[in-house]
C-alpha cells in the first residue's frame, strides 16, 4: 500500500514523462497483480459471509481487512491516477493490462469495487480523450447505471465525474451516450428531494459539475437547453467540492454574459436573489483565482444595485452569520 501511495507521489512531483515504456508496463503489471490478490479477498470474505457461520468477533476481524483493503485500493487508484496524469496517452499503450482487472471490478455488486474501476476509467478519458473510446464499450453502461445507484453516494460522485470529463474531453464518439442516456440522469439527480443531504452532497455537486460541462462542450446537441440550464442553476451552489467549483462558477459566468434570460428570466427576483445567495456562499467558502473571486463580486455587487435598500437588506439577512464575516474578512463586502 505504501508503495503505491509513494510512487504516486514521487511521479506528481517529478512530473510528466518521467517513467518509460518498461516502467509503465511494469507499473501497469504491479497494479493487475495487487487489484487481483484483493478480488480474491474479497470474494473469501463474501464466502465466509454466504456460509452464515460468523460469529461477532469474526465479522469485526473481516470488517477490519475490509477497512484495511478499501484504503489500499484507494493508494493503488491515486497511483493509477497520477500516472495517468503525468503520462496521459503514453500510458494508454499499456491499459489493456489493466483492462480485465477493470472489468472484473467492474463487474461486482460491491459499490466500492465498482468505484474503484469506474474511477480508472475516469482517468482514461480524462487524461487520454478521443483515444479512450476504442474501451467505451466496457465502461458507458456501468457508468450510466451507476448515475442513479442509490446504495452508494461515492458510486454517484465517480459516475458523474465520468460523464463529465467525457464531454470535456472525450469528443464527439462520447455524445450519443452523454447527451442521450446521461444527460436525463443527471437532472433526475439533481431534483431527488434528498440531493443536498450531507451523505449525498458530493455526489450531487458533482452531477451538477457534469451538467455544466454537458451544456458547455454538447450544448447544441440538448434538445431543450433552457429547461436544462435553469435546473442546472435551481441546483446551485456547489461549494464543498473545491474541484470542481471554479469551472462551474466560471461557467455560471459565462451564462450570465451569454444567456441571462434564459438563466434568469426578465427581472425574475427570486432567480435574482437566488444568483446572490449561491455567489456569495461560493466567494465566502472557496478559494477561487483573483479574476475569478473579482467576477463574482462584481456579479453580487451588480445583482444587488437592482434591489432597492430594504431588498438587499432582507438579501443579505439570508446569507448566514458564518458567510457573511468570511465575506467580510476577505474584504470582498
Amino acid at each position: 500500500m505504501q508503495l503505491f501511495g509513494s510512487l504516486a507521489e514521487a511521479v506528481t512531483t517529478v512530473g510528466a514523462q518521467t517513467m518509460g515504456a518498461e516502467q509503465l508496463q511494469a507499473f501497469a503489471a504491479a497494479c493487475v497483480g495487487q487489484m487481483n490478490k484483493y478480488h480474491k479477498r474479497m470474494k473469501e470474505r463474501e464466502a465466509a459471509r454466504a456460509a452464515e457461520e460468523l460469529d461477532d468477533d469474526d465479522e469485526e476481524q473481516l470488517a477490519e481487512e475490509e477497512m484495511l483493503e478499501g484504503l489500499a485500493i484507494e493508494e493503488v487508484a491515486k497511483a493509477l491516477h497520477a500516472v495517468f496524469s503525468t503520462h496521459g496517452k503514453a500510458f494508454v499503450s499499456e491499459f489493456h493490462t489493466v483492462l480485465p482487472v477493470a472489468r472484473k471490478y467492474l463487474n461486482e455488486r460491491d459499490p466500492a469495487a465498482r468505484q474503484w474501476a469506474i474511477c480508472v476509467f475516469d482517468d482514461l478519458v480524462e487524461f487520454s480523450g478521443p483515444e479512450s473510446v476504442q474501451y467505451a464499450a466496457d465502461f458507458m453502461q456501468p457508468i450510466g447505471a451507476a448515475l442513479a445507484e442509490r446504495a452508494s453516494p461515492d458510486l454517484r460522485q465517480a459516475a458523474a465525474y465520468g460523464v463529465g470529463v467525457m464531454a470535456q474531453f472525450g469528443g464527439e464518439a462520447y455524445a450519443d451516450f452523454v447527451v442521450g442516456a446521461a444527460l436525463p440522469v443527471l437532472l433526475s439527480e439533481l431534483g431527488r428531494s434528498d440531493a443536498r443531504a450531507a451523505e449525498n452532497i458530493y455526489a450531487t455537486e458533482n452531477v451538477a459539475a457534469a451538467v455544466a460541462k454537458v451544456l458547455r462542450f454538447y450544448g447544441a446537441r440538448v434538445s431543450d437547453p433552457k429547461s436544462v440550464l435553469q435546473a442546472w442553476f435551481a441546483a446551485l451552489p456547489v461549494c464543498n467540492d473545491e474541484d470542481e467549483a471554479p469551472g462551474v462558477y466560471e461557467f455560471l459566468v459565462q451564462m450570465l454574459h451569454e444567456q441571462s434570460d434564459a438563466l434568469l428570466g426578465a427581472n425574475n427576483v427570486a432567480a435574482l436573489r437566488h444568483l446572490v445567495r449561491v455567489v456569495a456562499e461560493a466567494l465566502a467558502v472557496c478559494s477561487f483565482t483573483p479574476e475569478l473571486t473579482q467576477t463574482l463580486v462584481s456579479v453580487v455587487q451588480g445583482t444587488m444595485s437592482s434591489f432597492d435598500d430594504a431588498a438587499k437588506a432582507s438579501l443579505w439577512a439570508e446569507i448566514p452569520r458564518d458567510q457573511q464575516e468570511a465575506l467580510q474578512t476577505k474584504g470582498l463586502f
